[in-house]
């Protein structure tokens, strides 16, 4: 019990030093030592859990992808017009990356990282745009604009310098849904009076 209580300190002071120096350093600048330093650890610790400073980041990337898949496995995908308290995977996603908010911010801001690809890959999944030979718009463009306003969104959120909480977050998001462009650039007065 006390190595697993060793190993999970150790993890939380290995990534709260690795979020902070992505800040301060950017992922090319940053070393094992700095990372060791930053977290008190010594080098040798770090080795016993990553390869190098690659490893981490795929670590911390898998991590996050996985317990997105889980999501959007476990939990329903929004049909139609989403209704309000409706519990379906994009809500428990906004709660996961809420608490997950510094690792996943500061992936999503590292270029180094392969996270949008990878959760644009998942949003994918959940979001697939039926195929209709007489739509106006092409399937993979609709798509495309579907998942990349999703992934937008969701790093404007996270990456901000105040988070708005998920559930705020998850009512603008739901909202957005259903708005066209002018309406959401525009007159967006019944949004601000019904949240």
């Amino acid at each position: 019990m006390e190595t697993d209580t060793r190993v999970l300190t150790t993890e939380v002071k290995l990534q709260r030093a690795f979020v902070k120096l992505l800040a301060d350093k950017g992922f090319d600048h940053l070393t094992v030592r700095d990372l060791a330093r930053e977290a008190a650890i010594n080098r040798g610790t770090f080795y016993q859990h990553y390869l190098d400073k690659f490893d981490l980041l795929t670590s911390y990337e898998n991590e996050l992808v996985g317990a997105v898949q889980g999501i959007f496995t476990q939990y329903p995908k929004p049909m139609g017009k989403m209704v309000p308290d409706q519990r379906d995977a994009f809500w428990q996603l906004f709660q996961y990356l809420y608490h997950q908010r510094a690792l996943s911010a500061a992936l999503l801001r590292c270029p180094a990282s392969k996270i949008g690809p990878r959760l644009k890959a998942l949003i994918v999944m959940i979001v697939a745009v039926p195929v209709d030979g007489e739509a106006a718009i092409p399937q993979d463009i609709a798509q495309e604009i579907v998942v990349q306003g999703v992934l937008d969104f969701i790093r404007y959120w996270l990456t901000r310098d105040v988070v708005l909480s998920p559930q705020r977050a998850y009512a603008i998001f739901k909202v957005t849904r259903t708005l066209s462009p002018q309406q959401l650039v525009g007159d967006n007065e019944s949004f601000s009076n019904n949240s």
